[in-house]
């Protein structure tokens, strides 16, 4: 053990939170909401909604529409809510993953370049299809 007495923790306040304020309905047209309304949530909800209800009408026909209009998009809106990809909403990541398959990957601190030699080797490339142990 040292002799060395130990510092105490230094706690940092962030205060970057604060900026990040959810978008919240109380109300609509004067009428009191009976549970806050997310903007995010509503926004995944009526996209889960015409979802479904395109799907009722071609591939989901065999379902009562009750479950393509009501069920189904509560359902997907709660699972969607719920996840975090990478610390990321869903719609989020999968934009962020659009953009870096679009996007050119022969990138030199962070500018383009262009690969203008080709790489002859001189002689055989020697290499192991398996391990061997002995």
């Amino acid at each position: 053990m040292s002799d060395k007495p130990e510092s105490p923790r230094v706690s940092v306040s962030n205060y970057t939170k604060i900026w990040n304020l959810d978008w919240v309905i109380y109300a609509l047209e004067g009428k009191k909401l009976p549970v806050p309304a997310n903007l995010r949530i509503v926004g995944i909800f009526v996209v889960c909604e015409l979802v479904f209800l395109i799907l009722g009408k071609t591939i989901l026909f065999f379902l009562p529409p009750s479950y393509t209009v009501f069920l189904l998009p509560v359902g997907a809106t709660w699972l969607i809510a719920k996840q975090k990809l990478d610390g990321k909403a869903p719609h989020k990541w999968l934009l962020g993953m659009i953009f870096f398959w679009m996007r050119n990957k022969h990138l030199h601190r962070y500018r383009k370049f262009e690969h203008t030699k080709r790489y002859v080797y001189d002689s055989k490339v020697v290499y192991r299809t398996r391990r061997e142990r002995g």
